[in-house]
């Protein structure tokens, strides 16, 4: 079963899945009413948890250097767009960027990639 992802979920597709999924997140979030809409089904917090882990896990796949390197690519790649994402609602009248925001998402970045990198290092040692 792994041997099929490992064939379908290649670098190259996750980058290009991540990028998707970073425009559409971003895309969808600024049009007007729509974060008020997902607010009903989940809390803010739970939105930044399950679209920044995602995202995480794209960009770390997306990369084939060792596993230590991906982690650091991974962390400064979501703390770019982290910023991004944060910046572009700071310029929507109806939204706010907040810093909060961003250290969470990282905070979330951090988790993921640890869990990660250690689920790697077990699964081959040679990573």
């Amino acid at each position: 079963m792994v041997v099929i992802f490992k064939h379908l979920l290649t670098p190259k597709r996750c980058l290009l899945a991540a990028l998707v999924f970073y425009v559409l997140m971003v895309g969808l979030g600024s049009i007007p009413g729509n974060r008020q809409e997902l607010g009903n089904l989940a809390s803010a917090r739970l939105l930044h948890f399950g679209a920044y882990s995602f995202l995480s896990i794209l960009l770390y796949y997306s990369v084939t250097y060792r596993p230590l390197h991906r982690a650091l690519y991974t962390l400064l790649a979501i703390a770019l767009l982290a910023a991004v994402d944060e910046a572009i609602q700071g310029l929507l009248p109806y939204r706010t960027g907040a810093i909060t925001d961003w250290a969470f998402d990282m905070l979330v970045a951090a988790l993921c990639v640890s869990l990660l990198t250690l689920f790697t290092k077990h699964l081959n040692p040679l990573c």
